[in-house]
């Protein structure tokens, strides 16, 4: 019995296919596969370069003319976050009355911002203002104090500017306008006054946070270069009369 198990088994070793040992193929590239490759990279090339094209036209599209280079877009980014961290800085005159430092026209500001360029972390008195140079074009110029040397409190003080800064040089011209009500009792005025009840914010060439008690709610700069404009919008506190009410309640 054992010796018919035994035939069996070789029997199936016989029948059994051999297989036939492999061989090394040589790893590369064909013809085809590398152009198929150089194909597809250079379709990423002109994508990645279109792409950038797209990016550097609409980036000079909303400078206009404006110079991109390292100086000019830093200083963009300057005055952008100074004008965006102008304070409702409280000054009162010599009858006591509260109002706020600010003042501008449709060429200059005068306020108080917290993110000087000079200062670090303490709050600027600073200026902004335009000069006009002999070619007939104009220079954007920052003048600034800070107040850790200057105690600011009155509507009647004078200010010695220590710093100054051309942020622009050869603008064509500069312009401000100003968004908000034209003084304090017409925003708070209640709807039965009649006088007040049909005032609402406007937009205006100059604004004094001195004579009209209040801060505006907003304020454009533009830059005009080459017939094209390069506008700034900022943002400011949406209650700053708040700043008041401790000047009221002492007067009271």
């Amino acid at each position: 019995m054992s010796n018919h198990v035994v035939g069996n088994h070789n029997q199936d070793i016989c029948h059994r296919p051999l297989k036939r040992p492999k061989r090394n193929r040589q790893q590369g590239f064909t013809l085809i596969e590398l152009m198929i490759s150089i194909s597809i990279l250079s379709m990423l090339l002109f994508t990645g370069s279109y792409a950038y094209s797209l990016m550097s036209t609409r980036w000079n599209k909303e400078l206009g003319h404006f110079s991109v280079s390292a100086k000019n877009t830093k200083n963009l980014e300057v005055l952008q976050r100074l004008l965006e961290g102008v304070q409702s800085f409280v000054v009162v005159d010599n009858k006591k009355v509260p109002s706020f430092f600010f003042i501008g026209d449709n060429t200059s500001l005068l306020a108080v911002s917290r993110a000087g360029l000079f200062s670090g972390k303490y709050p600027e008195i600073f200026r902004l203002t335009t000069i006009e140079k002999p070619n007939g074009l104009v220079d954007l110029v920052y003048q600034s104090a800070s107040t850790e040397n200057v105690l600011l409190t009155g509507t009647e003080q004078s200010i010695d500017f220590t710093k100054k800064l051309t942020l622009f040089s050869n603008l064509d011209s500069v312009s401000f306008n100003y968004f908000g009500w034209s003084h304090l009792y017409e925003k708070n005025a209640l709807v039965s006054e009649k006088k007040y009840k049909n005032k609402k914010p406007q937009w205006f060439e100059r604004f004094s946070g001195i004579d009209n008690e209040i801060m505006p709610e907003k304020f454009n700069i533009t830059l005009y270069k080459k017939e094209k404009s390069l506008v700034i919008p900022i943002k400011l506190e949406a209650k700053p009369e708040r700043w008041l009410a401790p000047y009221f309640k002492e007067n009271q």
